[in-house]
């Protein structure tokens, strides 16, 4: 039974590896298959601060904006590397956590999610207002894709699999974040607070630390946000995106990091293959929304992963004597 089902899990790597390498072949565009994959990690860092900690936060795009808008003035205005200007956004939009975080973390339930709401929007009006800087409801246009060494990302398939390069470091980071100890303290602030508590933890520094890391992902998936569209729209600092990262991790399943990636790559490419199909794809997407929650309550990839690979009952222990 063991050696089947690692058998099973050895195919299943496989199968999955071969399907990121030829994603871009696999859809109308190569855009779209980087499009995927940008929200696949803006939508894996926010599972650690929703899935994980537990704090269901409707702000993310205030991070994923920050990120987008902060490389592309590095690029535009001061013609920074391309590696420094990642930096720069990544650093911005961490920052931008650690005042949200602040200002939300001490706050529970629907208070909480109140208040991402509220600085989020606060955030969209500023980024409207602020014209000069972000050229407000016209977007920041002219983002540059620079060449990084001898690759050329102005080409779509190059920039496909510098997206895919950047996601894979992106998924062996958070990895190593929920499995360290510091990821089982921040579950255990999800299961019980109190409980923390009383065994010495500070669960309100371990809830900013788990924001300011929530955020860095987001970040970094704006800055590619932007190399991508070649502008920044202020719909990346929008309500709207930080609904569809909440839609994208409980289609797939929160608490899984692998669950949410399924859900981004699923949501971005029905949005991209129906509408230019209907102009009533936003109902299509609704009514498969409510279906797959109706049908998966824990999530598609979760529900399908425990049928797949049942954890094995303890069975009685054999007396050796």
């Amino acid at each position: 039974m063991r050696t089947d089902k690692t058998g099973r899990i050895v195919a299943l790597y496989v199968i999955v590896t071969l399907l990121f390498l030829a994603l871009p072949f696999l859809t109308r565009h190569y855009s779209v298959a980087s499009e995927m994959l940008i929200f696949a990690i803006f939508a894996m860092g926010y599972d650690i601060l929703f899935g994980y900690t537990g704090l269901p936060s409707f702000g993310h795009a205030i991070f994923f904006g920050t990120g987008a808008y902060t490389l592309a003035l590095l690029l535009i205005k001061w013609k920074v590397p391309l590696v420094v200007a990642f930096l720069g956004g990544c650093l911005a939009g961490t920052l931008a956590a650690l005042i949200v975080g602040v200002l939300a973390i001490r706050r529970k339930g629907v208070y909480f999610v109140m208040i991402t709401i509220a600085l989020c929007q606060l955030c969209f009006l500023i980024g409207a207002k602020w014209t000069s800087l972000t050229g407000g409801e016209n977007g920041l246009h002219g983002v540059p894709r620079p060449t990084l060494g001898p690759i050329h990302l102005a080409s779509e398939i190059h920039f496909y699999y510098f997206v895919l390069f950047v996601f894979v470091v992106s998924v062996l980071l958070a990895v190593r974040v929920v499995r360290s100890p510091f990821g089982r303290v921040i579950r255990s602030i999800q299961s019980n607070e109190e409980g923390a508590k009383s065994i010495g933890f500070n669960t309100n520094r371990f809830k900013l630390l788990a924001f300011l890391i929530s955020a860095f992902f987001p970040s970094l998936a704006g800055g590619l946000y932007a190399l991508h569209l070649n502008f920044v729209p202020i719909e990346t600092l929008s309500l709207d995106i930080s609904g569809d990262v909440v839609l994208m991790g409980l289609i797939g399943g929160i608490g899984t990091l692998y669950g949410p990636v399924f859900g981004a790559m699923l949501l971005v490419y029905l949005k991209n293959s129906l509408s230019g199909i209907t102009e009533q794809w936003n109902l299509i997407i609704g009514i498969l929304f409510v279906v797959s929650i109706l049908t998966f309550r824990r999530g598609i990839l979760r529900e399908l992963k425990e049928k797949t690979f049942p954890a094995r009952p303890d069975g009685p222990r054999r007396d050796k004597s």
